[in-house]
């Protein structure tokens, strides 16, 4: 017997921009993966990552449980839902933002894998199909692990480390943590050599247009992913602006890529990397910055009006820089920042 179809509605994207079809029931992450277009999720449609959010400007806006936890009261009054959690019961009309139209899903191979730090992991990854990729210095991609000890592939988000002028591999800082899922995949059972895939480019944090505007970087552990990507990009384009890079770790052994921004700074007489410890026993040898690396920068740069800060790190560091910046005279549309999970 012929198995009966469910029947497809059409789903207007942007104004009509692109219009795809996707079968009843499906949901909107799922039905719009099969069309080639790939929402951001790093749970496997399940609701608790909350990264799939979209506009319904016609279609149910109504909110389903699991979803309320993760949109705000600004955002249902903007008629944003969870892609994942929205089932297409007819024709509607969503709004995406617009670089996500550019993201593909690829596969490679991991050429190398050391570690920069006791728990960071440095990864290269080899394009195959297709076999380059274009990307904005700033920029993440989402790896997918495979199944290991009874554990199911998830999804994770890394910003990319690697300078844009290389097209056909990327480099990613993968930091481990304790009793996660994916980063024991990846630093215990990942060889060089093996198969791995993932989607890209996403993300809008990049180096702004204004190129007189002093630049202060701050970032903390594998947030030196993006900044690196941009520092590169700068460099290679001769474009390097005025700026300080403060990173913060706790004590010597979480340094990193050191030799390399030194070397930048040679180069580069407007370019100044300043690392801080925060937790360095007081009888080593280190002769720079120590604390906070909130009290660093106030102590740097007590007047930081005329300069643009990119930040990158954990939501709380991303907070607390913010809140210092702004005390010191930093107006708020001038601060760029990518929360790290």
């Amino acid at each position: 017997m012929d198995q009966i179809q469910s029947p497809s509605y059409t789903v207007s994207i942007n104004n009509g921009f692109k219009v795809v079809s996707v079968r009843q029931g499906a949901s909107l992450l799922a039905g719009l993966a099969r069309n080639g277009i790939f929402i951001p999720s790093a749970c496997g449609g399940n609701a608790r990552c909350g990264y799939c959010k979209v506009k319904v400007v016609q279609g149910n806006t109504g909110l389903t449980p699991p979803e309320q936890p993760l949109i705000s009261a600004e955002e249902r009054e903007a008629q944003i839902r969870l892609g994942c959690q929205f089932k297409v019961q007819s024709d509607c009309a969503i709004e995406i933002p617009p670089h996500l139209f550019s993201v593909k899903r690829f596969s490679g191979k991991v050429a190398k894998k050391s570690l920069l730090t006791y728990d960071i992991l440095h990864l290269t990854i080899d394009l195959i199909a297709p076999q380059t990729m274009d990307f904005i210095a700033g920029q993440y991609v989402q790896l997918k692990s495979a199944a290991y000890n009874g554990k199911d592939p998830v999804l994770r988000d890394f910003s990319i480390a690697s300078s844009p002028a290389s097209k056909t591999s990327i480099e990613l800082m993968i930091r481990k943590i304790p009793n996660g899922i994916f980063t024991p995949w990846a630093f215990d059972i990942l060889k060089v050599g093996d198969p791995i895939s993932f989607t890209g480019p996403y993300g809008e944090f990049r180096a702004s247009q204004n190129v007189d505007k002093p630049m202060l970087l701050i970032a903390g552990g594998s947030g030196m992913a993006p900044i690196y990507s941009i520092l590169q990009d700068l460099y290679n384009k001769k474009q390097m602006r005025n700026s300080r890079y403060f990173f913060g770790a706790q004590t010597q052994r979480d340094l990193f890529h050191i030799s390399q921004l030194s070397a930048l700074e040679k180069d580069c007489p407007c370019f100044k990397f300043i690392p801080a410890l925060s937790n360095e026993p007081v009888d080593t040898d280190w002769k720079g910055e120590r604390g906070l690396i909130t009290d660093v920068v106030s102590r740097n740069i007590p007047n930081c009006k005329d300069y643009e800060a990119y930040l990158c790190g954990s939501p709380g560091m991303i907070n607390a820089c913010i809140k210092v910046l702004t005390d010191c005279g930093m107006p708020a549309q001038n601060i760029f920042y990518d929360k790290f999970s």
